[in-house]
């Protein structure tokens, strides 16, 4: 269940296809694809050695950033690995470090890198082989930004077009562009504060991010189970509302988790209380090493949790207004999929 897949499928895809019978084997063959990179991803995960893959994926404040330090931290949590074998799988990547490489793409490069070069090439071609991985994976998403930018201006225009009708004219070169900056400056500050988080964005971010994207799934799936009903196929309609329930449920409980748990290890605003009160009485807390850092994991931590709940409430007003929608179109006696009625060309001398 994936929010931003439904974003793609219902705002880029539908405008790259050429008739409706090229939807099921793209939107169903897609699926597969990625199904299978998703089963590549874990195996190239499962054939690194343990203490290799938790010091690339612990953030520096966790582990340190030197390789014996990392390496007795690792080791005391029962995967014993050595200091050589981080330093020799770094050079034998070529990079100077693999340590706190959180994200995920550096751990399938070099597991993609180690399962290709066992059978071509040897260690010699270990390091070929991890930035070729790397460069597929940086294709990837550039696409995957590019993709999100486009749907993000779609919105933003028909947003705007609300109170500035001509703002929806997507022949507009001046709208586009506008449209196109607005939606950079979005990602792009998120992308910035995560940069500048001593805890890291992958610390920060990702859990927004995977919650937000499974809420965005829950309103896919309300909006579906809308069109059900108005399609006058109710009797469906459980195919859709079992799993928008199960959704609703984890991801609003999630959000709010987020935003109101008393455990530091997963409430924003706990958290943000902790380093506040630690910052009031001078004491720096680690990974700051500045009163400053401490104020921007402080100010992070607000504004994920705003979003958290801003989230969390945009779902429930979607259950609700898919609700009324639904009931409405229950009992009406005729399908009400039509947005708009039927337009009549005006009859001139010419027809």
């Amino acid at each position: 269940m994936s929010g931003w897949h439904a974003l793609i499928a219902s705002g880029t895809t539908p405008k790259m296809i050429e008739n409706e019978s090229q939807i099921r084997f793209i939107g169903y063959g897609g699926m597969l694809m990625e199904s299978l990179v998703a089963m590549m991803a874990m195996i190239a995960a499962s054939v690194i050695h343990p203490g290799i893959y938790f010091a690339m994926n612990s953030a520096a404040g966790v582990i340190g950033t030197d390789p014996a330090h990392a390496a007795q931290v690792i080791s005391a949590w029962g995967f014993v690995v050595t200091p050589d074998m981080l330093t020799q799988m770094a050079h034998n990547v070529g990079e100077t470090t693999i340590m706190s490489r959180t994200g995920g793409a550096p751990t399938l490069a070099v597991g993609m890198a180690s399962i290709l070069s066992s059978f071509l090439g040897g260690s010699a071609l270990t390091g070929i082989w991890y930035h070729f991985a790397i460069l597929f994976e940086a294709l990837f998403i550039l696409t995957t930004v590019d993709a999100g930018t486009r749907v993000c201006r779609f919105m933003i225009q028909d947003l705007i077009g609300n109170v500035m009708p001509g703002f929806r004219a997507t022949e507009s070169w001046v709208n586009n562009i506008i449209g196109s900056g607005i939606a950079c400056a979005l990602w792009g500050y998120f992308l910035y504060q995560g940069v500048i988080d001593p805890l890291g964005g992958i610390w920060t971010m990702w859990p927004l991010f995977g919650s937000a994207n499974q809420m965005l799934a829950a309103i896919a799936l309300i909006l579906c189970t809308v069109v059900l009903f108005k399609m006058k196929r109710e009797r469906l309609a459980w195919v859709t509302i079992v799993p928008t329930a199960w959704l609703v449920l984890c991801t609003v409980t999630a959000g709010l988790e987020k935003v109101f748990s008393p455990d530091i290890a997963v409430g924003f605003v706990s958290h943000a209380r902790k380093f506040g009160a630690a910052a009031s009485a001078g004491q720096i807390l680690a990974p700051a090493k500045t009163l400053h850092e401490m104020g921007r994991i402080v100010f992070n931590d607000y504004l994920d949790a705003g979003l958290a709940g801003l989230f969390a409430a945009i779902v429930v007003t979607m259950v609700v207004y898919g609700m009324i929608d639904a009931r409405r179109a229950w009992h009406t006696p005729r399908d009400t999929t039509a947005e708009i009625g039927p337009l009549r060309a005006m009859a001139t001398g010419d027809d």
